[in-house]
């Protein structure tokens, strides 16, 4: 009871928790000593973390895991808020072709955190064009970009030596010329003999070509991230590096797929902080659940916030979104 309490308090005020802050908590008083001493207990136990001398105490990951599995009352969205889920669907999905799109924008939005959407479709789309994006000034990081026949799949592109925009213009130009005449495999003999087998415009167009053959990658995945900016908004992550080490780390499809890989489907997983094994997201916790957006491609949908989310709303609010999808893909068959 007492550490349901604290983790309570702490979800809502991001401030460690003292005997004080709870004493008006429980039907049944306590005193302040008995809840001091019951603190001290579940300290020993590893669910209490004391981050000062003189501080109150958080709670640790295992708290966490225990408040998601046994503690937490069950979240009830109010017909106002289901019915707002739904209107934001209905204008998403009618306003966008894509439909994961769609999806991680209306997740991002109504639970006001950072969302993830990824599914992986069948092998075997054609790449139609190729478009390099620089992302920095001095031409050391590029954003590959393949539009294929139903899908836009991208990876960033890091250098060992800068190419100069002008030179990845032009082979941003070969590239395409050698997709639409069908010629591509020749393309990086092309290159080695005009440039030199070790040069940087060479290993720029070999992580290109290796990026098409692999299928766009990983086989085929479409992946979406939203609300990238609402990290920041917790007191966790306004260390701007700090957070951006975790948009980082999510913002590589493969990341995700192992964060799944044990996922239970058609349920809501909760991967809290150190279980999600990567440092990056050591503080972090991921509220996700498999989806099948259509009959082929199947995949996942969720969220990324601090371990000291409300995963009762956030497990609701994820469980609804879900529910009305499948409610409006069956309106429309």
């Amino acid at each position: 009871m007492i550490l349901k309490a604290i983790i309570e308090n702490y979800i809502d005020s991001a401030e460690p928790v003292g005997s004080k802050a709870l004493m008006g908590a429980f039907e049944k008083p306590l005193s302040s000593a008995t809840i001091r001493n019951e603190m001290s207990e579940l300290e020993e136990m590893g669910l209490l973390e004391k981050q000062h001398v003189s501080s109150g105490r958080v709670p640790s990951s295992q708290a966490y895991r225990l408040y998601v599995d046994q503690l937490m009352d069950q979240y009830r969205m109010a017909a106002m808020e289901l019915q707002r889920l739904r209107d934001e669907m209905e204008q998403r999905m009618h306003d966008m072709d894509n439909i994961l799109l769609a999806a991680s924008r209306v997740v991002s939005k109504v639970t006001n955190h950072t969302a993830v959407a990824l599914t992986q479709k069948p092998m075997g789309e054609e790449v139609r064009k190729i478009e390099l994006i620089p992302m920095d000034g001095d031409g050391a990081q590029y954003a590959l970009v393949l539009l294929c026949e139903n899908t836009v799949r991208n990876k960033v592109l890091r250098l060992r030596q800068p190419v100069s925009p002008e030179n990845v213009s032009a082979l941003t130009g070969f590239i395409n010329m050698a997709i639409a005449e069908g010629r591509l495999q020749r393309l990086q003999g092309v290159v080695e003999q005009s440039f030199g087998l070790h040069s940087a415009f060479a290993h720029l167009s070999r992580q290109v070509l290796d990026f098409i053959e692999e299928g766009g990658g990983m086989g085929g995945v479409e992946f979406h991230l939203e609300g990238a900016s609402k990290l920041l908004n917790n007191r966790e992550y306004q260390d701007v590096k700090k957070a951006g080490l975790v948009l980082d780390h999510l913002a590589d499809p493969e990341s995700i797929r192992d964060i799944v890989q044990s996922a239970l489907p058609g349920r809501i997983n909760v991967k809290i902080g150190p279980e999600n094994a990567d440092p990056a997201l050591s503080e972090a916790s991921f509220v996700f659940t498999t989806y099948e957006f259509d009959p082929t491609h199947k995949g996942i949908i969720g969220i990324v916030a601090p371990t000291r989310m409300d995963y009762a709303k956030a497990t609701a609010q994820l469980a609804a979104f879900v529910n009305t999808l499948g409610e409006l893909q069956g309106g429309k068959k």
